[in-house]
This record gives structure tokens, sequence and C-alpha cells, in this order.
């Protein structure tokens, strides 16, 4: 069942591996509120992935790897609001009917899912490529990246499906930290 505003898993996966095309709207994505989120998410996930990285990096001064975590829990919270707008998003799109079964991860959290192991492959794609000592330990891994990719996408679209159809249903994330924004409840 299509649900105007309700992006297909494929458009998302599509999607999160073509960003920057998605992010030009080249027609086959349908822009609105989910995608503008679900981008948003991606955009935000490669920076913090980045950002791993300078925290990770062999040698790095404490002050560099300290600058990295900080800047990593900002973007954390960002994370946390950016699934919280996803899950509101698809409700407006949606018609949930009270008493059909939860299931037990909101459509925000499968998607950042998704999203981390979208930049998760295309960071091995790109180290199995190189020249690098390690290159066929990335190349063997692929495989299993593909078929975990493929997985939760089948997994989202019947998400999607079950709750555009109304047989499903979900309790959207919030994010209640012990620390982190001043005046969040």
């Amino acid at each position: 069942m299509r649900v105007a505003g309700l992006p297909t898993a494929a458009a998302i996966l599509d999607a999160l591996a073509r960003p920057r095309v998605a992010a030009m709207n080249d027609g086959r994505v349908e822009p609105g509120p989910v995608m503008d989120a679900i981008l948003a998410l991606h955009r935000s996930n490669r920076e913090q992935w980045d950002r791993e990285d300078d925290a990770r990096r062999r040698g790095a001064e404490d002050a560099v790897v300290a600058a990295a975590k900080r800047d990593i829990d900002r973007m954390n919270s960002a994370r946390h609001q950016l699934i919280e707008a996803i899950d509101g998003a698809v409700l407006d799109a949606i018609s949930p009917r009270p008493g059909t079964p939860l299931v037990t991860e909101s459509p925000g959290m499968a998607i950042d899912r998704l999203s981390v192991l979208v930049i998760r492959l295309a960071a091995t794609e790109a180290r199995a490529r190189s020249d690098a000592d390690d290159a066929d330990r990335y190349r063997r891994r692929l495989p299993r990246l593909r078929i975990q990719v493929d997985s939760l996408e089948e997994a989202i679209a019947t998400l999607l499906e079950d709750l555009a159809g109304g047989t499903r249903r979900f309790v959207a994330y919030e994010s209640l930290k012990l620390y982190g924004r001043e005046g969040s409840d």
C-alpha cells in the first residue's frame, strides 16, 4: 500500500547510497518531510563517522581526540533529534490504528541503522579497492555487508508496508537522556 509522503524502502536506500543525487532531487526521490529528515540524518551520520575516525587516528594528540569526542556527543544528540523527526513525519503520513500489534523498532531507528550500514559498506568498498595490505580482508567482508543491507532494506519495506496498511503500529522514539540539552524533559 502506497501512502503519500511515505517513501519506499528502495527509495530510501537509493537516497542513502546516492545522497548528493537525492539532495539535488533527480525525480527518483519523493521530496517531503520524511525524506528530508532521512537525508539530514544520513549527513549527520556521515559527519559523525568522519569525526570518529579522527578520534581513533593513531598518534592523534589528546586535544584532537577530546575535541572529536565533544563533537561526536553533539552530533549524537542531533542524531537522536533526527530519528525523532523521522518518526514524527512517518506518523503524520500514516493513520496508525490503536490496538494493532507493536513493532520493536521505530522507522527512524531502523533507517538510522540502514544509514550507518550504507556508510560502513561504502567505507569498506573504498578500503577493499585500496592498495592497503589489508584490502583483501575488506573485500571478503563485502558480501556479508551487502546481505545485511539487503536484509535491512527488506525489513524496512515490510515495516513501512505494515504501518501504511494499518496492520502494525509503533511508538515514536524519544531520546530521554540523563544529560544533554538544557530545558529538555
